[in-house]
């Protein structure tokens, strides 16, 4: 029997001292589209009001490039105003969205904007505003390199599936708490550790056969395929592990202290994140 979809009762959830134009909404069909972004963007009645305004404003501005001095300029306006609609919706979109955590989006993205034009070097020279690079002499990209508030951090980023399940038995429970404590105690004071847990749904693809399958063996694929694909609540947990350190020797240290608890068994397998898949995992956590 299919499970029942529960989520257009369940309304939004308010604080009880929250004003009307205060309340926090999700935006179902700009979130649901945004993956771990979507969960952490919402909306206030403030952001509809000012995306409203945002839309009707850039909409003024396209009539006016269309039917202004008579109608005379409309050919010539057509790509200013694609891009006047263009950019009306992305704008509409930061003011809609809000981060709980940092503020309407719009503001949010200002001051990156802002600080992107206006940094300079020593020498008065705009330079390219980047808050995380690759560290330099690291071939396989592995390392990322950050400034926070003048000081430079190092970030190295995992991928793990845990071990701790229902079915675990108070020996194996002792065991992997005895693993955590020790890698908490090899991290030391100079090192950051951070774990990230997110919910995403799957990706089914169809499952890849050998050139002499039979008719029977695509069937099945097939089937599992049709059955897999359609199914309402297809997630899984992704779980990011992260290394903060201030120097590079240090990053070194903590990395092999924390591979060397995980082939103990403190987790089933780890990936450690490179190249693009490292600058991917980054921006989806902070975009």
């Amino acid at each position: 029997m299919a499970r029942k979809d529960y989520r257009e009762l369940s309304g939004n959830k308010y604080s009880l001292r929250a004003k009307s134009y205060h309340m926090i909404r999700r935006v179902d069909f700009i979130s649901n589209h945004l993956g771990a972004l979507g969960d952490l963007l919402v909306t206030t009645m403030i952001g509809f009001i000012l995306a409203i305004l945002t839309l009707a404003g850039a909409a003024g501005l396209i009539v006016y490039a269309i039917f202004g001095e008579q109608g005379h300029t409309a050919v010539a306006n057509i790509i200013p105003s694609l891009m006047i609609a263009i950019g009306g919706v992305l704008v509409a979109l930061n003011v809609l969205l809000t981060n709980p955590s940092q503020g309407l989006q719009f503001s949010v993205s200002m001051r990156f904007l802002r600080k992107k034009i206006s940094s300079k070097s020593i020498s008065g020279v705009t330079v390219q505003y980047n808050p995380f690079r690759f560290a330099e002499g690291i071939d396989s990209k592995s390392i990322l390199e950050m400034e926070v508030n003048g000081k430079i951090k190092y970030l190295a980023m995992y991928r793990v599936r845990g071990t701790i399940s229902p079915v675990c038995f108070d020996v194996e429970l002792n065991e992997l708490a005895g693993l955590n404590s020790r890698l908490l105690h090899a991290m030391e004071r100079d090192t950051v550790l951070t774990t990230i847990n997110t919910v995403n749904a799957s990706k089914v693809e169809k499952r890849n056969l050998p050139e002499n399958a039979t008719e029977s063996m695509k069937r099945k694929r097939d089937i599992n395929y049709e059955v897999t694909s359609q199914l309402k609540y297809n997630q899984q947990l992704s779980t990011l592990v992260i290394i903060s350190t201030d120097t590079l020797d240090v990053m070194r240290s903590r990395i092999e202290s924390f591979e060397i608890i995980c082939r103990q068994g403190i987790v089933v397998g780890r990936l450690r994140l490179e190249g693009e898949e490292l600058k991917s995992a980054v921006q989806e956590i902070y975009s």
